[in-house]
């Protein structure tokens, strides 16, 4: 007679209460109701040029429910740069940031992301050049005061960034206070994963094959840019689930399980301000876009389901490995 083993409700209980306490969740925000009121807004112009909504709705443009919403929501934060397609002293730029966080020791950020831009009059989403002014950056990051419009050329944090039409020669790219204007491959305390910033090498047409296109309802709006298939190694157009962790001194940024970019914060030549965290959009011209009267409708990022979680404490999380091995041996003893 083979003898069977029960799991005891103690240790169930016992491993749960280990698991909620390891990997709290510090803060979180799904957009599902508006939330603009706990929100600090950075801009270098005014509501015209760049602009943030805490509560839009996604589906009026035809994208669909972010992946890791619950229940088809299909409301987020969106988030604009040089609306007006206008020629501009600077680069344009925006971030926000929950306002009074601060976020310390080791975590991770955790978020949907979807770029959207406008194809060119003659080739659509398909032209490898984009639209005149299409090339902005979705941008997000760590350890800013939660008071300085983060964007191209200027930053107080670690952030990332990343086009969605392939076309700069630096498509993925890294800022942080040490270089405001953006790592280069090869720069001390920052390692790209592919070896190059440009969506050409071979880890970023793995990871963005080409051939998404935009949703019929923005075709609608513009047929004239909007047809058409990415190019492969560019983002847009498609939802990302991104990470962005610290551990230590070490910052890495993660989409769709793939590490892009690994920061070592230990020694930079000039300290980040603050604990904060931080979305936003950022133009890498100054120059005029067409046609400028759709750029507020059809180019902008979009971010949803936000969580910050603590990660686990070195013993804690022993322990509940050691509770899960536990565990695992009841299982294979009550299967016996």
């Amino acid at each position: 007679m083979k003898t069977k083993y029960l799991v005891g409700s103690a240790i169930v209980s016992s491993l749960a209460l280990v698991a909620q306490s390891s990997f709290g969740a510090l803060f979180s925000d799904d957009f599902d109701v508006n939330s603009t009121a706990s929100w600090t807004v950075n801009s270098n112009y005014g509501a015209g040029t760049n602009a943030a909504n805490f509560f839009f709705d996604y589906s009026v443009v035809g994208i669909p429910s972010a992946p890791n919403s619950i229940g088809g929501s299909t409301r987020g934060l969106k988030l604009g740069a040089n609306l007006l397609g206008v020629s501009t002293p600077s680069l344009a730029g925006i971030s926000v940031s929950p306002t009074g966080q601060s976020f310390t020791g080791d975590y991770t950020l955790k978020f949907d992301w979807w770029h959207n831009w406008i194809g060119g009059t003659t080739g659509g989403i398909g032209n490898s050049g984009g639209g005149s002014g299409s090339t902005q950056l979705s941008i997000f990051g760590i350890r800013t005061s939660g008071t300085v419009a983060n964007r191209a050329g200027v930053a107080d944090s670690v952030f990332f960034g990343a086009d969605g039409d392939g076309a700069s020669a630096s498509d993925y790219r890294t800022y942080s206070s040490e270089k405001q204007g953006g790592y280069v491959v090869g720069d001390g305390h920052n390692t790209y994963a592919a070896g190059s910033q440009n969506n050409t090498a071979a880890l970023y047409t793995t990871l963005f094959p080409a051939g998404a296109s935009a949703p019929a309802a923005q075709v609608t709006i513009s047929p004239t840019t909007q047809g058409g298939l990415t190019l492969a190694g560019t983002a847009g157009f498609r939802w990302h689930d991104v990470e962005i962790n610290q551990t230590g001194a070490i910052v890495t940024w993660k989409v769709d399980g793939t590490l892009l970019a690994t920061l070592d914060t230990s020694s930079l030549t000039n300290a980040t301000a603050g604990n904060n965290i931080l979305f936003g959009m950022a133009d890498t011209s100054a120059g005029a876009g067409t046609p400028a009267n759709i750029f507020e409708q059809l180019d902008f990022t979009l971010i949803d389901n936000v969580n910050v979680i603590a990660a686990p404490e070195p013993t804690t999380a022993a322990l509940t490995g050691i509770g899960l091995a536990v565990l695992a041996g009841f299982a294979r003893r009550r299967r016996d």
